[in-house]
């Protein structure tokens, strides 16, 4: 089983498990995107910049030809990865690494008891279905996939407070921005970098449902 993860600085690994959180984007690497040029000259005597708006070719590339190379197929069952510290594993209970080359060792010990990018999938208690992927232009985005991708109403309460949509954290809400496509281009920029939502990246769609 494959795990993926959320942010937890953004409260999105919360939103995930609430099932407020159904859709995550992530940017297609340039050289996925060289590829993807090569494929349409190859197949549809295209160039570049005919092939670049064409969704249908691009939908077509990612989804048919490179299937096998996407990071979760729609179906796949996917573990959200956890540190071990916040699922209850027990922190003096013996941990076997997954590969067996480390032995036994303590849980808390383990890289997984405090990083979350070191956890095994199997032990994960919650896991998400992948419903749909398609690929898209970043700032196509409508403001009922910002919802989905975890951006909420805020209700302020104090003058310093507004009113707006943004993310709650573990340190409480983080107003982004007045409508939902504001607060996402300011989640995205804070996420993956300054100017990303600007640049207007391709980038893959993973719709997915919580596992009951």
């Amino acid at each position: 089983m494959k795990k993926i993860m959320f942010s937890d600085k953004f409260g999105l690994t919360e939103a995930v498990l609430s099932g407020r959180k159904t859709q995550t984007r992530r940017i297609v690497p340039q050289k996925e995107l060289d590829k993807a040029c090569e494929f349409a000259i190859a197949y549809f005597n295209e160039t570049f910049d005919v092939f670049a708006d064409d969704k249908d070719v691009l939908q077509h590339y990612f989804l048919v030809e490179e299937i096998g190379k996407l990071p979760y197929r729609v179906g796949e069952i996917v573990a959200i990865a956890q540190r071990y510290k916040d699922i209850g594993l027990a922190a003096e209970a013996p941990l076997m690494e997954a590969n067996g080359i480390g032995g036994y060792v303590k849980t808390e010990l383990s890289p997984g008891w405090t990083n979350k990018m070191f956890v095994r999938a199997d032990l994960m208690p919650r896991q998400i279905r992948i419903t749909n992927v398609r690929v898209e232009r970043l700032q196509d985005i409508s403001d009922e996939d910002c919802i989905a991708e975890g951006i909420d109403y805020v209700n302020g309460y104090s003058e310093s407070y507004f009113f707006g949509f943004g993310v709650k954290s573990d340190k409480g809400w983080i107003r982004l921005g007045n409508t939902p496509r504001e607060a996402y281009a300011a989640l995205i920029n804070r996420i993956s970098g300054k100017g990303t939502w600007q640049s207007n990246p391709y980038v893959l769609v993973d719709e997915f449902e919580l596992e009951k």
